[in-house]
């Protein structure tokens, strides 16, 4: 075998080679005829319009290895790949565009706003694809999906329909998360909590009748809005005041007094002013006293024209409104107190502006009658979490859910299949036909609003695959098997498609999710656009490669958070520096040697050393493969680096070094031994590392075994599996070992270094010979030499001869 891998490697020119000739042909595609076991798993679909960056490349690179793995151990494969539309992320981006061309995006109609939006994202979006492609994941690219195509809006409006009908979809006047810059509802998971140095208003509302009733509150704003004060029923000191009225401040407005218990005697004064309108637990103190909801904001948080709104404060900004409530409370005599108080605050995640509790119109999912299959699948283990804490976490949640607001006042999304009246009656349908006929042929208006782009992506286990219709794929690979996501979607993401796929389908919607950390930088800190300390893969690629990036990813534990830095790549770089050396060496030492011609020895014919090696390269793959098939990259790819590392080059390849030197001293077929279990040794290794590797190993199977094996790559071949017949007793080895540990330690008292040449080396006499030429080269020594005890003589000139 006369093949030169050249001087050095050159990690991004193979990757760009290999990249191309894996895309210049279809090797990754599924194939739903195929009688082999199936293997479904579901990309997280990026934002169309998003850039990769570290979250998208671990989830993306974890994936890619166990579909490597799969394909390799002849599963059919199916990488269901594509990308969300993303509703708001996606408007923003469109809106800016406009406005930088001069535009302004409400000058527009909503059709005149779509169709440049998607002229837009075809020509923007689909970036990120572009970008997964370098890392070398291999989904079926050409079953790519967008959360807005043909094919899954119809299955969104269908669905949609299907839980109006069955009352699990619904439209209500309810309080809901609202970001006033955006002017739309946002969910529970899209407000982010934030703690901030802010005020406690004490003041006193005048009791009809005189005296008055002190009150503390964050928001003396919203008084405009208040219905009543509450009470706790047995608050002695308070509850003579139940039944009694009082006068909203700066106003006229008789208001009740009443019992309840939301009301906590110890804290604030006791007493708290209830405005349902404008706060979640007002509301429902509300709703059991059956009391108005009256709003006094508009849909930007200004001050609106309502008739309990004073004229002073109508079109005021809400924080400004705020200033001059305070000022003229103070004025009024009114003014107990002011303190200074950390209060927790909601933002709109995406609007980046505090959210208001808001009164309107809003589409719901009652999650109540979807939850409890989602539990029970949970619990039983049809679905299992790994790390398995995660499920205390889930099941808090889902045994607290709140109900689903899924309407957003957004253009960009699916818009809801809805149409009203002019008497508002609303008719849900499939298609405006539809809608029409059920109304008697009246004259219709749509529905303005857009679904919540979780909505779409809760169906996208199946609607991938072709629901509604019941397509080969959807009978073949649902449910899917295995799905990587960060912990911070689960209720976002992995809960709405357990809750879908039991509604829709009876089946979970995968069986395992595997919940991986966060990328954070070199300080622990979570990276973020706001923060500036992203780092992007793109830039690592180029520093380091693909590969070098992918063997970083690997090195997290599952679960476990994982610290980028430059340093840590670079493991990855001196990974793919010492196996191209290795390679580079095995090569240098098979030169006379042809796997085509040369003459077979068994596994129980070779040196023990061999048989060794072999043995351990066992244990290995019996390791890796274990873990593999549990979906634990981490310690799989520790198992490879522990034989590659310490077995196969600290010791093997040291062992075999004197019948390489002095091939007189040993029989004719050493030599041979030796090359033989080298060229398989070094093909398992490449085998193994592929999943994780895959542009180097494949660089180096095509230069070095596929004229020998056949095929177009190697990760299509067959994954290294565990032979029997490397299985033999090597119990001997270990008297090596445990003899070299020992020189290790005696050149340590000796402050000798390993790399020291000796001339001589005594051994005890009792050392069988067949150790003799192990012993020999792996302590680097000139001669061995027989007698009581261990010993040795440090060569004069450091050298060892044949080296």
């Amino acid at each position: 075998m006369k093949i030169d891998l050249g001087k050095n490697l050159n990690a991004r020119e193979i990757e760009t080679r290999i990249q191309n000739f894996w895309d210049s042909n279809d090797f990754w595609s599924n194939n739903v005829t195929s009688d082999k076991p199936a293997f479904c798993i579901m990309m997280p679909p990026p934002n169309v319009t998003g850039n990769l960056h570290m979250g998208h490349a671990l989830d993306n690179v974890l994936t890619d290895i166990i579909c490597r793995y799969k394909r390799m151990c002849g599963y059919d494969v199916l990488w269901q790949p594509g990308t969300d539309h993303a509703s708001i992320a996606t408007q923003l981006l469109v809106e800016r565009d406009l406005s930088k061309k001069g535009i302004n995006p409400r000058s527009l109609s909503t059709e005149q706003l779509l169709d440049y939006a998607w002229k837009w994202k075809a020509e923007k979006g689909g970036q990120i694809v572009n970008q997964l492609h370098i890392l070398g994941v291999t989904p079926v690219w050409k079953r790519e999906r967008f959360t807005m195509d043909d094919g899954l809006s119809r299955a969104v409006i269908k669905l949609f329909v299907k839980m109006y009908n069955e009352r699990i979809i619904y439209r209500a006047k309810r309080l809901v998360n609202w970001c006033p810059k955006q002017q739309t509802s946002v969910s529970d998971l899209e407000v982010e909590t934030r703690e901030e140095k802010g005020k406690f208003y004490y003041f006193n509302y005048p009791l009809v009748g005189g005296g008055y009733v002190e009150i503390a509150t964050t928001r003396p704003e919203t008084l405009f809005g208040d219905q009543a004060i509450a009470v706790h029923p047995e608050n002695e000191k308070l509850k003579h005041l139940i039944g009694k009225k009082a006068i909203i401040p700066l106003t006229d407005i008789e208001i009740p007094i009443i019992g309840d218990e939301h009301a906590d005697p110890e804290k604030g004064t006791g007493a708290v002013k209830i405005t349902p309108a404008h706060d979640f637990d007002d509301w429902e103190v509300g709703q059991r006293h059956n009391l108005k909801a009256v709003n006094i904001l508009t849909p930007d948080a200004k001050l609106n024209d309502a008739d309990c709104v004073p004229e002073k404060y109508r079109g005021m900004d809400r924080f400004k409104a705020r200033e001059e409530v305070v000022k003229d409370i103070e004025a009024a005599g009114l003014l107990v107190k002011i303190e200074d108080k950390v209060i927790p605050t909601p933002y709109s995640e995406r609007g980046g502006v505090v959210v208001e509790p808001y009164l309107t119109d809003q589409w719901f999912v009652d999650t109540t009658k979807l939850v409890d299959e989602a539990i029970k699948v949970v619990e039983d283990g049809r679905i299992k979490f790994m790390p398995e804490h995660r499920y205390n976490l889930y099941m808090a949640w889902m045994k607290n859910i709140r109900q689903w607001p899924i309407s957003r006042q957004l253009w960009w999304g699916h818009h809801i299949p809805a149409w009203y009246d002019a008497d508002g009656n609303v008719y849900v349908a499939e298609s405006e036909e539809e809608a029409i006929k059920q109304s008697g042929g009246k004259e219709l208006t749509r529905d303005k609003d857009v679904l919540d782009t979780w909505f779409s992506s809760a169906l996208w286990p199946f609607s991938t695959l072709g629901w509604p219709d019941e397509t080969p794929e959807l009978k073949k690979y649902y449910p899917t098997d295995l799905l990587y996501t960060g912990a911070d979607i689960i209720f976002f993401w992995v809960a709405r498609m357990i809750m879908m796929g039991m509604y829709v389908m009876g089946d979970v919607p995968f069986r395992t999710v595997n919940f991986h950390g966060l990328v954070r930088d070199s300080k622990g800190q979570k990276m973020s656009k706001t923060k500036g300390n992203g780092t992007d893969p793109l830039d690592t690629v180029a520093k380091f490669g693909a590969d070098a990036l992918r063997y970083w990813i690997a090195t997290a534990p599952i679960g476990t958070d994982i610290r980028y830095s430059d340093d840590e790549v670079k493991r990855g770089s001196k990974l793919l520096t010492k196996l191209w050396n290795a390679a580079k060496y095995v090569l240098m030492n098979l030169t006379d040697f042809e796997p085509d011609t040369a003459k077979k020895i068994s596994v129980a014919d070779r040196f023990i050393e061999d048989r060794w090696v072999l043995s351990e390269l066992n244990k290995t793959i019996a390791e890796v493969r274990k873990n593999l098939d549990k979906y634990d990259n981490y310690n799989s790819r520790a198992a490879i680096d522990t034989f590659f590392y310490e077995i196969f080059c600290d010791q093997y390849l040291e062992f075999i070094k004197d019948r390489f030197w002095s091939p007189e001293k040993y029989s004719a077929e050493s030599k041979l031994s030796a090359q033989w279990t080298l060229y398989e040794v070094l093909r398992a290794v490449i085998g193994l590392y592929a999943p994780f590797i895959p542009f180097q190993t494949e660089e180096l199977w095509q230069r070095i075994y596929k004229s020998y094996e056949g095929g177009d790559t190697l990760h299509l071949t067959e994954y290294p599996s565990v032979d029997a017949a490397r299985d033999t007793d090597v119990s001997e080895m270990q008297i090596a070992l445990d003899l070299l540990k020992t020189v290790r330690g005696m050149r340590t008292e000796q402050k000798i270094g390993n790399g020291a040449k000796l001339e001589t080396l005594t051994i005890p006499s009792d050392v069988p010979v067949a150790l003799h030429g192990v012993i020999k080269s792996a302590a680097r020594a000139n001669e061995v030499l027989l007698g009581d005890k261990i010993d040795f003589v440090v060569a004069q000139n450091n050298q060892v001869k044949g080296e």
